[in-house]
């Protein structure tokens, strides 16, 4: 049988779905492998090592913008974003808040992920000030949590949990030196992400692993 260069073109024309199929295929899935931050254990797979124990944030209660008390077990079957902030920051907090608006609109009718705001200044920032603050913008109840309670219970968080810097500025006790990161926490307990808070194309991309981490915990 004689081929024709026609045909031969053609069998590559079709084939090029298939290729690209496959490729997504493989490629696709490495994408969707989250880091786990700070991995104290792992197991070796046919897909590679495979994270089996990892620090995990320790159960906390606080209370929120609603005078409610806040117990972050009781959310444990949820994916977290978490940040540090406070109100009358005139820094990084007012953006760090209004981008964060973006990713509870995102996620707004989805209830497996919340969002979780914890003040550095739980001496000026009350329950009532906080439910300003979150109405101001837009905070969903029951979706975003502002947060506030024991300053020691807040810093230890902060850094010895979360690994982000949360002090008092020395030279004024009006001013809180606290991290721009937004930290993203998966269903084990596990830190999975860390994003700059006032970068639009960081905020795109932590709305995206939200997914990407959804797509996993329905895969497992």
């Amino acid at each position: 049988m004689k081929i024709t260069k026609k045909t031969v073109f053609l069998s590559i024309i079709f084939m090029i779905p298939v290729f690209l199929l496959i490729a997504f295929g493989i490629f696709g899935k490495s994408r969707h492998r989250l880091p786990v931050f700070f991995a104290l254990d792992s197991i070796q797979t046919s897909a590679g090592y495979q994270v089996t124990a990892a620090e995990t944030i320790p159960n906390f209660q606080l209370t929120d913008q609603d005078n409610q008390p806040f117990t972050w077990s009781s959310h444990q079957q949820k994916i977290k974003v978490v940040d540090f902030v406070f109100t009358r920051c005139g820094g990084i907090c007012p953006k760090m808040t209004r981008h964060l608006t973006r990713v509870q609109e995102y996620f707004r009718e989805d209830s497996s992920v919340v969002l979780v705001s914890l003040t550095v200044d739980p001496g000026y920032d009350t329950v009532s000030i906080l439910k300003q603050y979150a109405d101001q913008y837009q905070a969903q109840k029951k979706k975003w949590y502002f947060l506030t309670g024991s300053k020691d219970s807040i810093y230890k968080l902060g850094q010895q949990h979360f690994y982000l810097t949360t002090k008092q500025n020395e030279l004024d006790p009006t001013d809180f030196l606290h991290s721009e990161k937004i930290v993203l926490v998966d269903q084990n307990g596990w830190i999975r992400g860390y994003y700059n808070g006032t970068s639009e194309e960081e905020i795109d991309r932590l709305i995206t692993e939200i997914k990407v981490l959804q797509k996993i915990s329905i895969s497992n």
